[in-house]
């Protein structure tokens, strides 16, 4: 399950094995592949192994459509079979700019811009570049590949306006010209041997190759156009202008079919493509999400697709309704519920200004699940059923530190160092920690409270505030604790901060204040402590994205480690459902993974 987001820098419509898909790249280097008609993600995300994907254009070959994406390498990629049809094309002076694919003499082609202003034309077949650059005079804005007459050839749009058209094939210049009022260029589209150029102050003209003349279609100020692109047929700009998103006629300049507002989505990128009889427009933008518009009607068709798997930092796991969800936030500011049997995301997303890292923590008030959520503005309660705010504090949450809840009590530690101890059901208000020390860690579990600062450990009485027992002193600073039961003790598991022991969990008999069986002398980057039936398990994610379980007692793994992640796990979290227990992950790659601890 994915949804938080990332910025949507690629996007083209297509179809894979006969179904129509929209293909998504963005900056986690994950190539995504969506139903069209659906609008739910097909198989996993493909790494593509490119760093950032800026582009990711869609093309024929051999009776079906490759993706074409640009990051770190040019590549091509068969979306049927998940496998790259290319070596990765890495050339130093590659820029994030994919500029056009198309076809010369029966070779597949794309353009990219190198460090120079140079335009390599590349092989799609091979990954080699074909012969040497194409030299123009500044910086490329746009480029376009297209016919005039017998010829394929590539046109480019220079920074100062100029316009370039060359032989696609031998690479030799056919022709110069400049924009008569464009002085920043947008978008180029070649259609019957003229260039239709697009300006990002509203100004689109007419390059006739044959001629050489540059004629004026309409005036700066009057629209922006978005895409050059073709529609039963003819060449069509989409174009907007007040806030208006319109189709118009590259020939004509008559507008065809209806405007619908955009919402100012004219700066995000666009794709044309067919679902059924319908032809369509794809609209991704900067928070991550996708929508597809009818382009007769102008009506939006279905909910927005959530595109992109930027990190998730916090998740918790409960119980709504009977039924098992996993609560997650993340770098996108939103909370959000996944139902945990259909794979899905309940209801809409929840706005939050949520601090950075998002601390959150998922328990009960009143009886009925809710998320305590760290936000700019202090520390907001949200009913998970209806995403209604139910309570909360004017209190600034530390950024980097974890929140821990027992029941309805839950604890934070604030911007100033202080341990936040917040009884939900109002019996035991509020309270901070007197202590001048800076607290780094705190956990609730059991009625008792733990705070540590610097190798210190203090516990304290829940509901009184008094101190339990001599302080515990760690053998390193300590970055995260939980408070649980391990046969007939209570026993309290905190993790290493620093190297040596940095990720290590140790664990401590809270009635002795003594060590407590085997450390797990392994480097971990979140944990979580659950009752699965009768016994209580810790749970472990990891840089590798590998998920793993243990038993207390024995430091022993219960079961093999969890694999799918593809980066860092930032939270894990159980929970119980008809005798059965489910481990739920998150982390840097933006996807909740759900596993089966039986």
């Amino acid at each position: 399950m994915y949804g938080h987001a990332d910025a949507a820098s690629g996007l083209d419509i297509g179809t894979v094995n006969g179904r129509p898909v929209v293909v998504t790249g963005g900056g986690d280097g994950l190539l995504r592949i969506w139903d069209l008609a659906t609008h739910e993600l097909v198989g996993e995300p493909l790494p593509t192994g490119q760093g950032n994907l800026y582009d990711v254009m869609i093309m024929r070959r051999d009776n079906k459509d490759v993706a074409v994406t640009n990051g770190d390498t040019l590549r091509v990629w068969d979306l049927g079979a998940r496998r790259a049809l290319t070596p990765p094309m890495d050339t130093e002076a590659l820029l994030p700019r994919l500029l056009a694919v198309g076809a010369v003499a029966g070779t597949q082609v794309a353009l990219t811009e190198n460090s120079g202003g140079e335009i390599q034309r590349w092989n799609l077949a091979t990954g080699q570049p074909l012969g040497d650059p194409l030299k123009g005079s500044g910086r490329l804005q746009a480029g376009a590949i297209g016919r005039s007459g017998d010829t394929t050839v590539a046109v480019t749009g220079e920074e100062d306006g100029v316009l370039r058209a060359w032989d696609l094939t031998t690479g030799k210049p056919l022709a110069t010209a400049r924009t008569a009022s464009i002085e920043y260029i947008h978008g180029l589209g070649v259609v019957q041997g003229v260039v239709v150029i697009t300006g990002a102050d509203g100004g689109i003209e007419r390059w006739d190759l044959a001629t050489g003349a540059v004629s004026v279609q309409a005036k700066d100020g009057d629209s922006t156009s978005v895409r050059v692109d073709e529609l039963d047929g003819k060449t069509v700009l989409l174009v907007g202008a007040h806030g208006t998103l319109q189709i118009v006629d590259a020939a004509t300049g008559k507008a065809v079919g209806h405007g619908w507002d955009s919402d100012d989505l004219l700066d995000h990128v666009a794709a044309v493509g067919r679902l059924g009889r319908k032809r369509v427009l794809a609209i991704g933008d900067i928070s991550g999400t996708v929508s597809i518009w009818d382009l007769r009607t102008g009506k939006q068709l279905g909910p927005p697709i959530g595109a992109y798997g930027g990190p998730i930092r916090s998740i918790g796991a409960t119980l709504l309704h009977g039924k098992p969800v996993a609560v997650t936030a993340g770098d996108d500011d939103t909370v959000r519920v996944w139902d945990l049997t259909r794979h899905r995301q309940l209801g809409a997303a929840i706005d939050c200004a949520c601090v950075e890292h998002a601390p959150m923590v998922v328990t009960t008030r009143g009886g009925k699940p809710v998320a305590v959520i760290a936000d700019i503005d202090g520390v907001i309660v949200r009913d998970l059923a209806t995403g209604r705010k139910v309570d909360q504090a004017p209190i600034r949450v530390y950024a980097r530190a974890r929140m821990s809840a027992d029941g309805p009590v839950v604890a934070a530690i604030t911007q100033e160092g202080e341990a936040m101890i917040w009884d939900l059901s109002g019996k035991g208000g509020r309270r901070t920690r007197e202590e001048s020390e800076q607290v780094d860690a705190v956990a609730v579990g059991r009625g008792l409270t733990a705070t540590a600062s610097g190798r210190r450990i203090q516990l304290s009485n829940q509901a009184t505030g008094e101190r339990y027992g001599r302080p515990i002193t760690n053998a390193t600073e300590i970055d995260a604790m939980a408070i649980g039961q391990v046969g007939d003790r209570t026993i309290l598991f905190a993790r290493g901060r620093y190297a040596p022991e940095y990720g290590y969990v140790r664990l401590w008999d809270v009635a002795t204040g003594k060590p407590y069986g085997n450390a797990l002398a392994l480097r971990t980057t979140t944990m979580a402590l659950a009752r699965v039936k009768s016994r209580t398990v810790l749970v472990t994610g990891h840089e590798n994205g590998t998920v793993a379980v243990w038993d207390p007692l024995t430091m022993q793994p219960l079961v093999p480690p969890f694999k799918g992640h593809t980066g860092e796990v930032n939270g894990v979290s159980v929970v119980t459902v008809k005798g059965g227990s489910i481990v739920v992950s998150a982390g840097a790659d933006g996807s909740v993974r759900s596993w089966d601890l039986s």
